[in-house]
């Protein structure tokens, strides 16, 4: 089998204030009581070798999540190299990935750090992947609708040539909203890409000025959808759809852990 070489990144800086404060990278959700982060280095091992983990964190979590990769490593045998910066104050996903700009050695999967992809999803990045491409891995609405839960997602558009022409993100939606047709066929994103490191160069100088532009507003978030779709409009990157069947599931309340649990073990 194939083990394909790429660099992760894990967004893990939120201050997880729905959560009760503790990082919800480090809830365990697993069948023996693994961890988020565990969880996804055992789902993407067999077919992901990472060239380096880096973490983006928090001054008040950083040191829970680094040690918790450090063991996560040891246990699975993942010899590579780990990095982390910290961000004092966050401002939002497209921030958390301007934060990596000189961190990262080459190619990488970005991921939340409260999500988890599904085994297969790992493997289609593995089997179908070009090496120069970048890409954001598209689910089916279905599979990242948990029951009972409102969600924001980003609505994936694309053109006859299949690549990506916006992000269109549609905040608190639910299953109940949509039809049968729109559940099935309608491809969203979760925040998983696979990138080049030029793309942090171009999100970096975009937050950088929206930053300057909007200096006394603390309330504002940098999404990281609304930047990427600047850069394509600009024709600064190009992004393709890699379609995924897995299921998503992520952790936003302490109500969410049984049922992710329940997702694995089902």
């Amino acid at each position: 089998l194939y083990i394909m070489e790429i660099g992760i990144l894990f967004m893990a800086a939120g201050l997880s204030s729905r959560f009760g404060g503790s990082p919800k990278i480090l809830c365990q959700v697993g069948p023996r009581k693994e961890t988020i982060l565990e969880m996804n280095i055992i789902q993407m091992k067999k077919y992901i070798a990472p060239t380096q983990i880096h973490l983006i964190c928090n001054i008040k979590t950083y040191e829970k999540i680094v040690s918790e990769l450090k063991r996560v490593c040891e246990k699975h045998e993942i010899d590579t190299k780990i990095t982390y910066n910290i961000q004092e104050h966050p401002w939002g996903t497209a921030d958390a990935l301007a934060s990596a700009s000189g961190y990262m050695d080459g190619r990488f999967i970005l991921l939340n750090s409260d999500d988890l992809y599904g085994e297969r999803t790992f493997e289609t990045i593995n089997l179908e992947c070009n090496n120069s491409k970048n890409y954001l891995i598209g689910y089916k609405l279905i599979n990242t609708l948990m029951n009972g839960h409102k969600a924001n997602r980003g609505f994936i558009s694309t053109g006859r040539d299949g690549n990506i022409q916006s992000i269109c993100e549609k905040l608190n939606i639910e299953k109940g909203y949509y039809n049968e047709s729109e559940l099935y066929n309608q491809y969203v994103s979760v925040n998983l890409f696979i990138l080049n490191t030029d793309v942090i160069t171009e999100i970096d100088k975009l937050v950088i000025e929206f930053k300057d532009s909007y200096r006394d507003d603390y309330g504002l978030e940098a999404m990281l959808p609304d930047f990427i779709n600047k850069l394509m409009r600009s024709n600064k990157i190009q992004l393709d759809l890699l379609k995924t069947d897995s299921r998503w599931c992520g952790v936003t309340f302490k109500e969410d852990i049984q049922m992710v649990k329940d997702i694995l073990l089902g």
